[in-house]
């Protein structure tokens, strides 16, 4: 298989940077250049000396793209995953960077950003935004610029702001599994100081999954999801913007069901193949409802010389409940139910600006959050249920500071600091409502354990050097860190009060970016080497309650390639690729004072990611146009836990059996589109996803022993398929 991906990224980069990262030009002049924020100002993409993609406009209108739930591989090095049975909680990795697992109280290593605001935390994130002017994604540590969590790397979602002129958009979807979907927006025509827009859609789809015998449900794996969002803009000067937006987003479905592959004892008879199964069989309800909202303030002011002053003040809340059969199948093995609420508080101030040779981005930034689970579980037909809460805050201040100085016309030297200090608390209550031993096992109300601290100063170093307009090559030099805290669902009171470290990552890259054959190919090249101290790595820990603590296990590196490249050979075709690959391996794994880094698999990390797509305007006429578009992406195997390669003891689970398999996904859209109706344009979309119908799984969880060698897994959609009309006026 590494032979035949090998052979066909090779290929199709000598045939075709990424267009999903450009936009083509108007006047069919090769590839149109692309403006964006990776750095908090405005800067053409092929001039950023850091290795970043952007979705364009055109590439997420054609395509429907409304989250990040469908970004996995549209990126070299970026995997984006469903965890378990949460359809709306990503798993995010980039350049092997990731956290396995996404409970409300770890932090991220991906920072998500949604037009400079920070969403916190992965649990219930993927929600839909119906009106997405790009998407950015920025590969590697971003510390200085974007602060803790975003060690790997960050994505930044940026909307369509409101025009003050008349108009809109509204579309239409149907397709197989009874999928509807209708989305709109609305620009209002500006009146006064004051432009007006509304967007948003409502989606809903039959379950992928017939259930059997469940009086709580008869399907699974559906879609329910309302999304909305207000944008005022008012400009009352020429010089200060105010851009207002309320944002709300509901999803309330049938959760992605578990399927059993390998078990003993109680579940054995229910071990299916480690194919996705049409019908199922599980007893407990399994629905899962996620509620976001926010409100967000954006002022600019352009203070002329000093440069643009900026204030992002944000409120974000979450309602989470979600009760999932975790064994998936008729027995009562595993039972669990979740009812969160999280808050979250933010304000940033910066100040862009240019004094001669000089490039200044300088800030502060203020953080804070407070959230609380109940989380009940049962397990063994009841005969061990628990009482579980806990709770949890954060509050961090940061200070950052980043200059690009042109030590020549050609020669650029860039640096930056960023100081973070971040206080943490917490609170946790488990007892015993059945079973023998002790009622209560932990009891550490607010304010019973000293608060963790922490502080980090975050720097980064580029240099780079513009051989001609149309090729220049940095090389960089970043730190990023993800942040410590308590394991809050630990099922012991030292466990919950012992603090794992932040983790840390050292970045080296170097890379060039180029547009050739007069703007008709454009190839960019990354190559990186991550070294990680205090590497945090999710550990399943059976006990009074099934829960994962976080570990510093020791330090890994991680190495790496990116290719990303265009061709544009006629103004009427558009071939893309791009293609990463990697290398992680442990340098020190401690596991119970033992070193065991060579047996012990990077997690989350596929040796190869390409994706490669082609865009031909087959028709084009007085009267419309006519698109084929296709995508292939494919994902290499990877390992879901930091498992044994080879196990030693009987209570061990070998890696190989959570290792998800090679992931091929093929999507097709045929796009007719600018037909002139009266004073408006209409498009009429065909389309398919996964029609090679991938059945392997996507993600595995695996409960050891204690459960009778309890795995299940989890799949990616199968092929669907529809019709999406729409309306531009």
């Amino acid at each position: 298989m590494t032979k035949t991906i090998t052979l066909a990224a090779l290929v199709t980069t000598a045939l075709s940077t990424p267009l999903y990262a450009q936009t083509v030009s108007e006047n069919g002049g090769g590839i149109e250049e692309i403006i964006v924020t990776a750095q908090k100002r405005e800067q053409n993409l092929q001039d950023v000396p850091i290795a970043i993609s952007a979705l364009s406009p055109a590439y997420l209108e054609k395509r429907e793209i409304t989250s990040i739930a469908n970004l996995s591989g549209l990126a070299p090095n970026l995997k984006v995953d469903t965890a378990g049975g949460n359809r709306t909680t990503p798993i995010i990795s980039i350049r092997g960077g990731v956290q396995g697992n996404p409970q409300i109280y770890f932090e991220p290593s991906v920072g998500v950003y949604i037009d400079g605001v920070y969403i916190a935390k992965a649990q219930g994130s993927l929600f839909d935004v119906a009106d997405i002017e790009r998407i950015e994604v920025l590969r590697g540590p971003q510390g200085t610029l974007y602060g803790r969590n975003a060690v790997a790397g960050a994505l930044n979602i940026i909307t369509k702001k409101p025009s003050g002129e008349l108009g809109g958009k509204i579309e239409a979807s149907y397709g197989n599994y009874d999928y509807r979907r209708v989305r709109g927006t609305l620009d209002l025509p500006r009146f006064g100081i004051f432009s007006v827009k509304l967007s948003g859609q409502i989606a809903k789809r039959d379950g992928f999954y017939k259930v059997l015998g469940n009086p709580n449900t008869d399907n699974a794996g559906s879609l329910d999801s309302k999304s909305g969002m207000i944008q005022v803009r008012a400009e009352p000067s020429d010089a200060l913007t105010l851009d207002y937006v309320f944002d709300i987003s509901v999803n309330d479905q049938q959760a992605n069901p578990a399927q059993t592959v390998l078990g003993t004892g109680s579940i054995a008879p229910y071990v299916t193949s480690r194919k996705r199964q049409k019908s199922i069989s599980f007893n407990s309800p399994n629905f899962e409802y996620a509620k976001n909202w926010g409100h967000a303030l954006t002022a600019s002011l352009d203070l002329g010389d000093v440069g643009m002053l900026k204030s992002i003040t944000a409120l974000r809340k979450q309602k989470y409940r979600d009760t999932l059969d975790l064994d998936g199948t008729p027995t009562s093995l595993g039972f669990s139910s979740r009812d969160s609420r999280y808050k979250q508080f933010s304000q940033e101030l910066q100040l862009t600006g240019v004094a001669g040779r000089l490039n200044y981005v300088v800030g502060g930034y203020y953080f804070e959050d407070d959230g609380f689970v109940f989380n009940p579980q049962s397990f063994f037909s009841g005969a061990s249920n628990t009482d579980s809460r806990f709770g949890f805050t954060t509050k961090a201040y940061a200070a950052y500071a980043q200059f690009d100085y042109k030590l020549t016309d050609a020669l650029t030297l860039t640096g930056g600091l960023r100081y973070t200090h971040e206080k943490k608390t917490v609170e946790r209550y488990l007892a015993r409502l059945t079973g023998a031993g002790p009622l209560v096992v932990v009891d550490l109300p607010e304010g019973a354990t000293p608060a963790a601290k922490f502080k980090k100063v975050s720097p980064t170093l580029s240099l780079a050097y513009e051989f001609s307009p149309n090729f220049n090559a940095y090389a960089r030099y970043t730190q990023g860190y993800r942040s410590g805290g308590f394991n809050a669902v630990a099922s012991t009171t030292a466990d919950v009060q012992r603090i794992f470290r932040p983790q840390v990552q050292n970045t080296y890259e170097i890379g060039f970016k180029s547009r050739l054959l007069n703007n008709r190919l454009q190839l960019n090249v990354a190559a990186f080497q991550n070294d990680v101290d205090d590497l945090q790595l999710s550990v399943f820990v059976p006990g009074l309650s099934a829960a994962s603590i976080l570990v510093n296990a020791g330090k890994a590196r991680i190495r790496g390639v990116e290719v990303e490249a265009t061709l544009r050979p006629t103004d009427r075709l558009t071939l893309q690729t791009g293609v990463g690959y990697l290398h992680g391996k442990y340098l020190r794994y401690i596991d119970n004072g033992v070193d065991v880094a060579d047996n012990r698999a990077f997690t989350h990390s596929p040796k190869w990611t390409w994706s490669s797509s082609v865009d031909w305007t087959a028709l084009e006429a007085d009267w419309g146009k006519l698109n084929l578009i296709a995508d292939l992406n494919l994902v290499s195997k990877s390992y879901v836990s930091a498992s044994p390669l080879v196990t030693t003891a009987p209570t061990q689970t070998a890696a190989a059996l959570t290792r998800t398999p090679t992931r091929t996904l093929l999507d097709a859209r045929l796009v007719l589109s600018e037909l002139s109706l009266g004073g408006a344009t209409a498009s009429v979309s065909l389309w398919g996803k996964n029609l090679l119908n991938e059945k392997d799984p996507n993600f595995f969880i695996s409960y050891g022993a204690n459960f009778q060698n309890l795995i299940t897994a989890y799949f990616p959609d199968p092929r669907t398929y529809g019709v999406t009309l729409g309306l531009r006026f």
